[in-house]
């Protein structure tokens, strides 16, 4: 009887558990999943961070730049649904999908909503945009990214903004088709 009360337990645990995706490279990484770069792959210097399945960043002062700093809702506070704090070093970041003149011009809404302020468009394009699926750069298109990485589909499913990271993170560097 023990043994069941148990197993319904830990049925219970795991049904009630978030699922957590988590890119990273080979090799050990800390209490906060952080992780040495000794040949700086990713241009961040020796140690870098993959919170929330966001691009390789640093955590200035130990904070990750992904966290929101605070919540007036008291809502969930899970890093993939909070929207990074944008500056114009996460936008360089994000380069490879994303380009203000590109989107500004691109979308009427914008225009006519948010102005041609570089720093709130690429916050619009975080908090909003790539979960849309907007075209953020000319180069890159995430509806046409997931169509011609099939292999992705398992791993990603309808969550667009998974999309652009591996981009960001793999797919330009491995040359996958993404127009």
């Amino acid at each position: 009887m023990a043994a069941c009360v148990c197993l319904s337990t830990s049925v219970m645990t795991v049904t009630e558990c978030t699922e957590i995706v988590a890119e990273a490279h080979s090799g050990r990484t800390d209490s906060h999943g952080g992780h040495r770069d000794n040949k700086n792959k990713s241009g961040l210097g020796s140690y870098h961070y993959h919170c929330g399945g966001y691009p390789a960043h640093l955590h200035e002062n130990g904070v990750c730049p992904y966290r929101s700093t605070g919540s007036s809702s008291g809502g969930d506070q899970t890093a993939p649904e909070e929207t990074p704090k944008a500056d114009r070093d996460m936008m360089k970041n994000y380069s490879e999908v994303f380009d203000p003149s590109y989107y500004y011009s691109q979308y009427e809404d914008l225009q006519k909503n948010i102005g041609n302020d570089d720093l709130k468009l690429f916050e619009h394009f975080l908090s909003c945009g790539m979960k849309e699926g907007r075209v953020g750069c000319e180069g890159f298109d995430v509806n046409a990214y997931r169509k011609n990485n099939p292999d992705l589909e398992e791993a990603y499913g309808d969550d667009l903004p998974q999309y652009y990271s591996h981009y960001i993170s793999h797919g330009c560097h491995e040359g996958r088709a993404c127009r």
